[in-house]
């Protein structure tokens, strides 16, 4: 019996930073997205400048890829941002 409440609350636990992770992800997206279009650059030369696909950037600003902690770094860098406001949710 002990196992199994042990279990449970362990998923309950999985689920709830599961949630938080895909809620972080889409304000991360949704700056991102934000920021390149303030700056007004299309995907094609934000990728250019990270050296990476438009494909990745649109699959970021949609939330079909997770971005790395690496990219997110090279993102602020590049609009000259702290790391940490690619995390706030405006």
């Amino acid at each position: 019996m002990y196992s199994f409440i042990v279990l449970i609350v362990i998923y309950s636990l999985n689920i709830t930073m599961e949630n938080e992770e895909v809620k972080y992800y889409e304000i991360i997206s949704k700056n991102i997205r934000r920021l390149r279009t303030t700056a007004k650059l299309s995907q094609e030369s934000m990728a250019e400048k990270l050296s990476c696909s438009r494909e990745f950037i649109s699959r970021v600003e949609n939330r079909k890829e997770k971005v790395s902690l690496n990219m997110l770094l090279k993102i602020a860098n590049l609009f000259n941002v702290n790391p940490s406001n690619l995390f706030i949710q405006f």
